[in-house]
């Protein structure tokens, strides 16, 4: 049993007495005193809202009751006889919540926010194709191109069609390999140093290319 994350490791709700009953509540979101939700003055990290370290690797079961059972203490049947300020409080406090759990249980929108927290973006300095993906790229949309002009002159439509989905397949396998290789990588011992943030970035890069050509290719498919 998950015991609700309601005392922060940072600096979380940043109140130092209560609203409701004037006793401390710092980096709570709930006062444990009287229980009144506590209005947000800064916002904490995704992995404080939920009292986890700062580590890529997350126990995503554990994430889930963790999520779970903050909600329960913010769902609206809790609130809807409190005061407005309380109701307010409880609003951001939620959606802060729900954005944390849609952050943290993806992996790649987990490690965009890591590159976020260091300082980093995956478009900074990042506007080119990976050379190692540039090949894949033009061969991909060759075989889309070839897909369209053979139904536009209804002439081999169905063979190149069998090309492209070899080439599906193709990429599947790859995105597989490359959500291994990120994983591995955010079981890495210092996923803060500089040379491992531009490893997750340069993964991160290619999975991004790679589910753009997924998305082309199957939208090609099913017009057929």
């Amino acid at each position: 049993m998950v015991a609700t994350p309601n005392v922060l490791t940072g600096a979380a709700a940043d109140v130092a007495v209560c609203m409701g009953c004037g006793k401390s509540a710092a980096a709570q979101f709930v006062c444990d005193g009287c229980g009144v939700i506590q209005p947000l003055r800064s916002e904490p990290d995704y992995f404080s809202t939920f009292g986890l370290p700062r580590k890529l690797v997350i126990d995503l079961d554990d994430l889930q009751q963790r999520y779970y059972a903050l909600s329960r203490r913010l769902h609206p049947d809790v609130l809807h006889d409190r005061s407005r300020a309380e109701q307010a409080a409880g609003l951001r406090v939620t959606a802060l919540v729900t954005r944390a759990y849609r952050t943290l249980k993806d992996p790649v929108q987990r490690g965009l926010y890591w590159l976020s927290l260091h300082g980093e973006s995956l478009g900074r300095d990042n506007q080119r194709v990976p050379p190692d993906l540039a090949a894949m790229v033009f061969e991909v949309q060759e075989k889309l191109e070839a897909l369209r002009a053979a139904r536009r002159e209804n002439n081999g439509e169905r063979a190149v069609e069998v090309e492209v989905q070899d080439v599906r397949s193709d990429l599947g396998a790859r995105l597989d390999d490359v959500r291994r290789r990120l994983h591995d990588a955010f079981a890495a011992t210092d996923p803060g140093d500089g040379d491992h943030l531009t490893q997750i970035k340069a993964i991160l890069s290619e999975l991004h290319y790679l589910k753009t050509l997924v998305r082309d290719v199957d939208e090609a498919l099913e017009r057929a």
